[in-house]
């Protein structure tokens, strides 16, 4: 099976609370059975501890950081998380990373 890259974005303090809510959209979203290309296959995070950072940002970021850290870019592997500041001014997650598909 192939792999797929995905960003998603979830507004919150809390890292595993907005993970939990992040994962639960993204199995709404594409479907519970498996090989989504999306969150829903991941069960782990790697946090980034960096400043937060806007949205436009911190996806820039994101498409770094798959480049340079075999841990994101394994379909396997853990999400990678980086803090946001979400256009509306709240705080939150970016998850990124590669997913089965």
């Amino acid at each position: 099976m192939g792999a797929e890259y995905f960003e998603q974005l979830e507004a919150g303090e809390d890292i595993g609370r907005a993970f939990h809510s992040a994962r639960d959209a993204a199995f709404y979203e594409h479907g519970h059975g498996g090989y989504t290309g999306s969150l829903a296959e991941k069960d782990s995070y790697v946090v980034f501890d960096e400043p937060r950072r806007a949205e436009a940002a911190a996806y820039e970021r994101a498409d770094e950081l798959l480049r340079t850290d075999p841990r994101i870019d394994d379909k396997h592997g853990p999400a990678g998380v980086l803090p946001i500041r979400l256009d509306d001014g709240r705080n939150g997650w970016l998850f990124f990373g590669m997913a089965r598909c």
